[in-house]
């Protein structure tokens, strides 16, 4: 694997932070084992220290020297048990010219330069444990943190390359899925990790999701066993993999038949109008909410033409009977990981109100800025009640009409967006359009006919 310039983000998070002198110190992530095992659980490198130093095994340290930027890298001392079960480990020669640092010394040097520093600032999440050093207060590690946060959320070209990468191995996997006749979720799920894990993406962002039918409206839904019986439900596959620790996220809703129904097709144009709404506002200076706020209007706008919805748009908006049918935020930072860190700068707080407080992200945007964009619309009798038993709302919502289109269950899209000074690149490939969707779906009937026929 070719060396990360990784020292740029050092340089951007020192930009970001006030002190001028002092190091700066942050562990990496170790290797954990299952309980009453000496089994190893998989290894995921801590963020921010891939960040800071691209490297992805275990049990290392780093140390940055604020005045001079000089990026200490610190190794696991050689453990003679440790090889006969995991082999040999690289040499420092050969760490030097992997990683971009400074100098690499094993970890046993690591005390002795720590208590000789004037203050050493850390991350919160930074462990300290049997370490002695002048470390700087609460107030000052948050005002790293929030410098990490802010370098962070904007990405470089090397980084939107590898998010890229994430996206077009996921989007292929989304139509590989979309192509094959599955009998249940679980087969869906299977050929979503293989797809990725034949092209170099091992691990996956998050736990992905796979609900047909009803299961469709669970927003984080991920038991992924439920049979494929009906052709008329809807799949809604939410899966994104991970490619060298930069994540994917990506959602796409398609039939299980051949066709959506009249119903899901209604549904679904409302979803495919909210997201292109959406990036329609997506540019350097447009606050997030603004992006929000876009797409429960034009949700507001299909599910009373559709007579689902009645009465005046905007009390439908100010009484949260739209965030019934769309109770999440339209999208989150995405970077080194799914729900990135910068979503809500220091400062910035929660808008309490349905709506508006699943917002993963209230910051204007900027060019840099890798984000989401995932309307949907969802039958949840869990939220929709409510309102329907409410003395000041029941009288917005068409129960014959509800009825009609609730086995759709849900529907999100989502793509991943690069914000550019005046619009976005959309870095995500999987096909989202109806004709497109259905003649996937249709290729992929013919073909189990002909394996049928054979």
């Amino acid at each position: 694997m070719k060396m990360l310039p990784t020292r740029q983000n050092v340089q951007k998070v020192l930009s970001h932070f006030e002190a001028k002198e002092g190091l700066i110190y942050l562990n990496g992530q170790v290797l954990h084992e299952r309980d009453d095992t000496d089994v190893e659980l998989p290894f995921r490198q801590e963020s921010t220290f891939f960040y800071l130093t691209g490297v992805s095994e275990p049990d290392f340290h780093v140390i940055v020297d604020i005045a001079t930027q000089r990026i200490e890298l610190y190794a696991p001392a050689l453990d003679p048990d440790a090889v006969v079960w995991m082999g040999l480990p690289d040499s420092i020669e050969t760490m030097k010219s992997k990683y971009d640092v400074d100098e690499v010394l094993y970890v046993t040097d690591m005390a002795a330069r720590l208590s000789a520093a004037s203050v050493v600032y850390t991350p919160p999440i930074a462990k300290k444990d049997g370490l002695t050093a002048q470390w700087a207060d609460e107030k000052l590690n948050k005002a790293l943190y929030a410098a990490i946060c802010e370098a962070r959320a904007v990405k470089a070209d090397w980084e939107v390359d590898l998010i890229r990468m994430a996206n077009k191995i996921s989007s292929d996997a989304h139509v590989k899925v979309m192509q094959m006749s599955a009998s249940n979720e679980a087969d869906m799920h299977a050929v979503f990790l293989y797809e990725s894990a034949r092209h170099g993406a091992f691990f996956q962002s998050y736990q992905p999701i796979f609900g047909a039918g009803k299961n469709a409206a669970t927003l984080h839904y991920n038991r992924n066993n439920a049979p494929l019986n009906n052709p008329n439900d809807v799949v809604l596959v939410d899966a994104g993999a991970e490619f060298n620790c930069y994540a994917s996220d990506i959602t796409r809703t398609f039939p299980v038949g051949a066709k959506f129904t009249p119903e899901a097709a209604a549904i679904y144009s409302i979803v495919l109008d909210m997201q292109n709404a959406c990036f329609a506002k997506c540019k350097a200076g447009t606050p997030w909410e603004v992006v929000h706020e876009t797409a429960l209007q034009v949700a507001a706008d299909g599910l009373l033409k559709l007579g689902i919805l009645k009465g005046d748009k905007q009390e439908l908006l100010d009484n949260g009977v739209v965030a019934a049918f769309f109770p999440h935020g339209v999208g989150h930072m995405l970077g080194l990981d799914v729900h990135d860190v910068g979503g809500y700068p220091e400062g910035v707080a929660k808008i309490d109100r349905p709506g508006y407080r699943y917002l993963r992200m209230r910051r204007t945007l900027a060019a840099g800025n890798v984000v989401t964009v995932e309307p949907g619309i969802y039958f949840c009798d869990f939220i929709i009640d409510p309102v329907l038993k409410a003395v000041e709302t029941s009288k917005c919502i068409d129960v014959d009409m509800l009825n009609k289109y609730k086995s759709v269950g849900g529907v999100r899209i989502e793509d991943n967006i690069l914000i550019t000074e005046d619009g976005y690149t959309n870095l995500t490939t999987a096909p989202k359009e109806i004709d497109q969707i259905e003649a996937l779906k249709n290729d992929a009937e013919s073909a189990a006919k002909k394996r049928k026929a054979e």
